[in-house]
């Protein structure tokens, strides 16, 4: 790739990870950009902080280090979060800095010019945006995504629109939907993969095993780890079948790390969904490990 002046530091902020690259104005990411530090973010303030000055830091080295500009700084955050005033109004992981005005931080640091953009998007709007600019939504308007890992994530498009509420989160929340005895995340997030395996082993709940692993073992052929994901394949499509029926959604895509096990899902989804017509596409992001960041590279793109 040949290295252009400008460029974009980009941030995908999780609550174990922090992950950064740098990219062009197409959406290229930069060979040997990728950066990742623990987000530490049950932590203390100066900690979390810490964390993301270091990630920053690095990849601003690595701008400097090629002779190229700065010239966007792009985060991905989880809900809830207030977009525009780049503040977190989360109080289950970065809780220590509730309501602090992190895009006035990131001025501040040593090297970030004070004219370039800060900009920040729900992380699960940057991956639908990803996607629709240069994913596998690309040609579609009306469109969802799902982002499955230790929480349940759900972004939507009409008319090529993100629908957004207004603080910038999505405009539509499926995880806290009734389901059973609890709610949706409940069942179909980590806890819920895990919950499902373990009952359908005949044991309780335990945290000596991930959904990364009954994954590779679903891969390698087990009938219980490939149950399970067929049965929450079977509740996704359940839950999910109103929605995109109400919205006429023409692409729906699965995105997290989860996702990564997409085929063992795919037959129950597809089977579970076959009534709503307007569906053309039931498939994985384009990248997994590249969406969010691509959409909040255009997040930044679009205001210049």
């Amino acid at each position: 790739m040949t290295l252009s002046t400008n460029a974009y530091l980009i941030v995908d902020a999780g609550g174990t990870f922090l992950k950064s690259a740098v990219l062009n104005c197409q959406g290229e990411v930069y060979p040997g950009s990728g950066m990742s530090v623990n987000s530490f973010s049950d932590a203390p303030k100066e900690d979390i902080l810490r964390s993301f000055r270091e990630i920053i830091t690095m990849g601003m080295a690595f701008i400097k280090k090629h002779a190229m500009i700065i010239s966007g700084l792009g985060l991905a955050f989880p809900g809830p979060f207030d977009f525009l005033k780049a503040t977190s109004l989360m109080k289950h992981k970065f809780q220590s800095i509730y309501g602090f005005n992190l895009r006035e931080y990131f001025y501040q640091l040593p090297g970030m010019p004070d004219n370039v953009p800060v900009r920040f998007i729900h992380d699960a709007n940057a991956v639908l945006a990803g996607e629709l600019w240069k994913g596998n939504a690309a040609g579609f308007e009306n469109v969802a995504v799902v982002t499955l890992g230790t929480g349940l994530g759900f972004a939507i498009s009409e008319h090529g629109k993100i629908l957004r509420n207004h603080l910038g989160s999505p405009g539509i929340a499926i995880y806290n939907l009734p389901y059973r005895d609890g709610i949706l995340e409940d069942y179909v997030a980590k806890r819920g993969f895990i919950k499902t395996y373990c009952e359908l082993r005949g044991k309780s709940a335990s945290n000596d095993i991930s959904v990364s692993e009954i994954g590779e073992m679903a891969d390698n052929g087990d009938s219980i780890s490939i149950q399970t994901f067929n049965e929450v394949g079977k509740i996704l499509a359940e839950s999910l079948q109103n929605i995109l029926y109400e919205k006429n959604i023409q692409c729906l895509l699965f995105s997290g790390q989860i996702s990564k096990s997409f085929s063992h899902m795919e037959t129950a989804l597809k089977d579970g969904l076959r009534m709503v017509n307007s569906l053309q596409r039931i498939a994985v992001v384009k990248s997994i490990d590249n969406a969010a960041l691509l959409g909040a590279l255009s997040n930044v793109v679009a205001d210049l």
